[in-house]
């Protein structure tokens, strides 16, 4: 069910997001025609500050035992553990490493200022005491999956993040597509 996240009063124990960062310059642009040339990332979709981010109040749609799935790049790693403050959570791990391939299998890797990136991080913050919720102990951290479009997660994390949980209240944010057993929102839903 698509939700608007100013009005709901739903109160959700899992709340995944894939926050549209705000990146510098030279990190600001998508590949094109097989690599030879970039798109501006603000032509693919509309980005955002962390402190716009830090003003959404993500913090009221988390019941008081909640857990927060946060994708981060690694230039954004402090952006995200402030996040974590402002809407509520501890951060305790890094929930996901996304190796990301090629169709071939191939290690896919992107440009950047000192080491080809091609990992993904999703970091996890709980509140209160969501470890009583905890339905698997053998979910695995590494996801080796394909890359497919820019900001597009695999499937796999949200199969990872339902075993890790079973069904509860689950809000996916900046969501681009409808999940069975999820609330979305997001301006491509």
């Amino acid at each position: 069910m698509r939700v608007d996240i100013g009005t709901t009063t739903q109160k959700y124990r899992v709340i995944y997001a894939d926050p549209p960062w705000k990146f510098s310059s030279k990190e600001a642009f998508e590949p094109r025609n097989g690599g030879s040339g970039f798109t501006p990332l603000e032509a693919v979709y509309p980005t955002m500050t962390t402190a716009d981010l830090k003003a959404l109040d993500v913090g009221r749609l988390a019941n008081k035992d909640a857990a927060l799935f946060l994708w981060a790049t690694d230039a954004h790693l402090p952006d995200a553990l402030e996040l974590f403050k402002a809407w509520g959570f501890r951060y305790v791990t890094v929930a996901f490493v996304w190796a990301k391939k090629t169709v071939t299998g191939k290690s896919a890797a992107n440009l950047a200022p000192w080491t080809l990136k091609n990992c993904e991080l999703c970091l996890m913050g709980t509140r209160g005491r969501m470890v009583q919720y905890k339905q698997k102990n053998n979910v695995q951290q590494l996801v080796e999956a394909v890359r497919t479009r820019h900001s597009e997660k695999p499937e796999e994390v949200r199969q990872r993040i339902e075993a890790l949980f079973g069904d509860v209240p689950r809000l996916e944010l900046f969501a681009r597509r409808h999940s069975p057993g999820w609330d979305v929102w997001g301006n491509e839903v």
